[in-house]
């Protein structure tokens, strides 16, 4: 049990490697002596000589297009790589050079969308799966001429590949437009609810502002037997009254809803 442990134990303690012994420089002292020797006027390349402070000095950019990672060269600039330069031979013709609306000749990168990709996706389809057949004959006859269909088979398949990933900028483009629609047509359903619901607060407002001068015209009515002498002036008044109180009202409701 104790030797299971312990074999567990330096499985786990071999799974991330320990820092690097230069890590013992990158102390607050050195910082300090960094500054100070920056603000005295020192190079970088003069700091770089001196033993406790040389690795807290940045390394200079790289002066090459590429760098190797995990054994593989990598690009600096982010860049389709072709056919040629993978060591792949290429099936297709190349189109790089592409006619703009004006007549001029304008250079394009791998995204080149045309009649004729699509033709050449065709062709390869077939050819793969002509290529295929081919190689189960050769496999129940005699397998040992079966690695030059592997190879057949392999590079049409990587064309095919790189031929298809010309067109994962088109996707995203379309991608992204697809997400725009979707948000105009979500915004365009929130702002009509807006508006239906400004127009039914704005029929109540008119409903409260009318039931509002009825209660007060029926309060200002009175009875016209009683006053029989002063009926006609009293009747013209209350009806200026009464305009004039529906426009204070119409006004008030107007201004309620503008703010």
């Amino acid at each position: 049990m104790a030797e299971n442990q312990e074999a567990g134990d330096e499985l786990v303690s071999s799974l991330y490697p320990p820092p690097p012994p230069y890590i013992t420089f990158f102390t607050e002292d050195n910082h300090e002596r960094l500054g100070e020797l920056r603000r005295e006027g020192k190079t970088d390349e003069e700091i770089s000589k001196i033993r406790d402070i040389k690795f807290l000095v940045p390394p200079s950019p790289p002066d090459r297009p590429n760098y190797r990672s995990f054994g593989d060269m990598w690009n600096f600039q982010d860049k389709p790589v072709s056919l040629e330069e993978s060591g792949v031979p290429q099936l297709y013709e190349s189109n790089n050079n592409v006619k703009s609306d004006s007549g001029d000749t304008e250079e394009t990168e791998e995204e080149v969308f045309t009649t004729e990709r699509i033709n050449e996706l065709k062709k390869m389809t077939k050819s793969l799966l002509l290529n295929f057949l081919e190689f189960i004959g050769i496999i129940s006859k005699n397998p040992t001429y079966a690695q030059e269909k592997i190879e057949n088979i392999r590079v049409i398949l990587i064309n095919i590949h790189h031929l298809l990933n010309s067109y994962r900028l088109h996707q995203s483009r379309e991608s992204l437009i697809l997400k725009f629609e979707q948000k105009i047509s979500e915004d365009l359903k929130s702002i009509k609810k807006i508006n239906d619901t400004c127009d039914l607060m704005e029929k109540q407002i008119k409903r409260l502002v009318q039931e509002e001068i009825d209660a007060k015209i029926s309060n200002m009515s009175i009875d016209s037997n009683s006053q029989d002498t002063n009926a006609h002036d009293f009747k013209e008044t209350n009806q200026n009254d009464i305009k004039a109180l529906k426009k204070e009202a119409i006004a008030a409701m107007m201004k309620n809803i503008e703010t």
